[in-house]
């Protein structure tokens, strides 16, 4: 059984004996997915022609299209440092979602992307660079003794997430990501993954994700190390972290996610 959980992280009341609650939070794996795998997900083509801050850029180069999509112009992009604005502009009005507001209030927003690209390719989890997406409330458990179950009002916990992914249009975010691809690049190879390219870890994080197991509820849980939760049964005990904390927003919520993400898979692969 593995003690690095993913039950852990968000405040949970742990069984007896007492134990020290834990106070590192725990963030969402899918704002990673939302924000940094589509590059910008909830945004449509016509916003791409806002006028944007002056900066020395390079052209994103237009993407191939296949029917019924509409064939994303030369976008001049500001440098890798200067994209925060860019990036606010375009999704800001977009949507008048909490989670995404919070995010496009941090700063090193391509950054933060290209970081969680990479740690969910290589099935982690972006815990570390996305506490902005910590949710409000606890984590917890029901029953007594050894029969422990997840809590169902833990799930409800990611509600506004799974909504706001389940509304996206891929095609508009596989536009969207063609664009600030360039500079998300640029981001990417700024950690040393010099051995693929950013469109290679994209599909490996998707893949990631998509591959996640749905258990049917109840989930069953047995004590870890310390204050921690482990899956009592091994086979999801064993998959990734980033899988692991899908599995976290619930049976619902990740069959929502995972569906929209197959969708954002076909068209990054047209």
């Amino acid at each position: 059984m593995s003690v690095d959980l993913e039950l852990d992280r968000d405040g949970v009341t742990p069984p007896p004996p007492p134990r020290a609650p834990e106070t590192i939070s725990k963030w969402l794996i899918l704002g990673a997915v939302v924000l940094a795998i589509a590059g910008g997900a909830f945004a449509r083509w016509w916003t791409l022609q806002r006028d944007e801050p002056a900066a020395p850029a390079a052209t994103a180069a237009a993407a191939p299209t296949t029917p019924g999509e509409t064939a994303p112009a030369a976008t001049p992009l500001p440098p890798l440092e200067a994209m925060d604005p860019f990036v606010r502009g375009l999704l800001a009005t977009l949507s008048a979602r909490p989670e995404l507001a919070r995010w496009l209030a941090t700063d090193g927003l391509v950054q933060q992307m290209a970081v969680a690209i990479d740690r969910i390719s290589r099935g982690g989890s972006p815990a570390a660079d996305l506490r902005v997406l910590a949710p409000g409330s606890a984590f917890t458990v029901e029953g007594r003794g050894f029969t422990r179950t997840i809590d169902p009002a833990s799930y409800r916990r990611y509600d506004g997430i799974a909504e706001t992914v389940a509304s996206i249009d891929p095609a508009a975010a596989a536009t969207v990501y063609r664009t600030i691809k360039p500079r998300l690049s640029d981001a990417y190879t700024s950690l040393g993954r010099t051995e693929a390219d950013v469109d290679v870890a994209v599909q490996q994080a998707l893949e990631v994700l998509i591959a996640t197991p749905i258990p049917t509820p109840p989930v069953r849980l047995v004590e870890g190390q310390g204050a921690t939760w482990a899956f009592a049964d091994p086979e999801l005990e064993a998959l990734d972290p980033a899988q692991k904390q899908l599995l976290r927003m619930g049976p619902e919520n990740a069959t929502r996610i995972i569906t929209m993400l197959k969708q954002l898979q076909q068209h990054l692969r047209q």
